[in-house]
């Protein structure tokens, strides 16, 4: 008769010596394999004591370097190497990619919804892509930045119907600055209103007030007859020398060039 577990032979009441001898010998030869680790140990229960100095037991924290562990309840600390099994419950820390033996028992599906679509399983094995669709176009950017009346500046002479792909644009204010509206001033109180000009002749009333002074003395051809002593005055126009060139002067402020649209339609 063996016994359950490891199956110790168990010798033979009234069986003579020999038997006896070799049911002996074939038990030790187990116990040496348990005790030598070339068999494995099952239903062994420790609760208490320790192994090479090491607590263990329902109460302790066991650590060391296991090839099998079985545990119920938490696990903290540190694991390398491979995990083959089911795991119940959570894990937190950092671990490196699954492998294909080792892949989530359920693979999970990531989605992405609203504008932009778009869905791919993951198992944890690897990294993964997604292929996505919807979003918006060029032309529903443009329909919602630029409405038509918006204008749009640039440096590229690329007409922005053809950036955008919609819409009818035209160049606006074409050589002019813009100026926000005003409703407390004439010049700027119109949407569309145009004024100002490039250069500017100064007018007599636009110049600054100034005066010339002159030492003249006046001639006469005819002789003068007169009696008593005193200032003889003559009356006479005179007109002095013209200066400058009436030309305009310069009326630009500092400016740079860029292309400025109109979207129309």
């Amino acid at each position: 008769m063996a016994t359950t577990n490891y199956s110790l032979i168990t010798p033979t009441v009234g069986a003579d010596l020999n038997t006896w001898g070799g049911d002996l010998n074939s038990n030790t030869e187990k116990l040496d394999d348990l005790l030598g680790g070339d068999q494995p140990i099952t239903g062994i229960d420790i609760n208490s004591g320790s192994i090479d100095g090491t607590p263990v037991g329902a109460n302790s924290a066991s650590t060391g370097a296991f090839t099998t562990v079985s545990a119920s309840g938490g696990i903290t600390g540190n694991l390398t190497g491979n995990v083959t099994g089911t795991v119940t419950g959570n894990v937190a820390g950092n671990a490196l990619t699954a492998t294909s033996a080792g892949k989530w028992t359920t693979a999970r599906t990531i989605s992405l919804t609203g504008t932009i679509t778009g869905s791919t399983s993951m198992d944890g094995s690897g990294n993964v892509s997604i292929a996505t669709s919807g979003g918006l176009t060029n032309a529903q950017v443009a329909n919602i930045v630029y409405p038509a009346g918006c204008l749009y500046e640039t440096t590229s002479t690329e007409n922005p119907a053809t950036t955008f792909g919609v819409g009818t644009w035209s160049l606006f204010g074409q050589g002019r600055v813009t100026v926000c509206i005003d409703t407390g001033q004439t010049e700027f109180n119109v949407n569309g209103e145009t004024g100002g000009a490039k250069t500017h002749t100064l007018t007599e009333a636009e110049m600054p007030s100034h005066n010339h002074t002159l030492t003249a003395m006046a001639l006469t051809s005819n002789s003068v007859n007169r009696t008593g002593g005193g200032q003889l005055s003559v009356s006479s126009t005179i007109t002095t020398s013209t200066a400058g060139s009436d030309v305009a002067h310069n009326n630009l402020q500092p400016y740079i060039v860029v292309y400025r649209w109109k979207r129309v339609s």
